[in-house]
């Protein structure tokens, strides 16, 4: 079944509505599960697999089913749902140059460093980061890379740590990433 990107949302979310057929909040409600407790998963992309046992037999006491039949339902929204993200990031990176995507991904990790008040832990990395650029160092650069993403705890996007291993996209996405670091910085 092919999903236009209008149609999926966070596996919970599709479940809820579109299974249960109420809203998250209607659910919340029945459960007994606050509301922002379900908002925060859903914010924060939480997985299916890393969801407290609790959801499920609210689920399943809810939509009159065994705890089993719910996860596996709830496991194939999963996979639909991680299949339209894998889908829509595809769609960017054939609309979009990847300098461009690099661009908007430094000014988005160096905003993530700058809420937290940690800017200063950007400039080794960044150092480093420049200095792999310059050798087209694909080993360096995703070390580096995996530094800064994890510093803030992000996952970092499958298109950029698959650049790595072409010295003419290190390049261009290295520099444009290190680029939106300094300007912001």
């Amino acid at each position: 079944m092919k999903f236009r990107p209008s149609e999926i949302e966070h596996p919970i979310k599709m479940y809820i509505r579109r299974d249960l057929g109420i809203t998250v909040e209607q659910f919340g409600k029945v459960a007994g599960i606050p509301q922002s407790t379900l908002a925060t998963w859903i914010k924060r992309e939480r997985r299916v697999e890393k969801l407290p046992i609790d959801f499920y037999s609210s689920l399943a006491t809810v939509s009159e089913k065994k705890i089993e039949e719910v996860y596996r339902e709830l496991l194939q929204w999963q996979q639909n749902y991680d299949r339209y993200k894998q889908e829509r990031l595809q769609l960017l990176q054939d609309e979009k140059p990847m300098f461009a995507l690099a661009a908007e991904e430094g000014t988005k990790i160096y905003r993530l460093y700058r809420s937290r008040k940690e800017e200063t832990r950007l400039l080794e990395p960044a150092k480093k980061l420049r200095k792999a650029i310059d050798k087209l160092d694909g080993e360096s650069f995703i070390q580096v890379m995996i530094e800064i993403y994890g510093n803030v705890a992000q996952p970092m996007p499958t298109w950029l740590a698959q650049t790595f291993s072409n010295k003419a996209q290190i390049k261009e996405v290295g520099q444009a990433f290190y680029n939106e670091l300094l300007i912001k910085g």
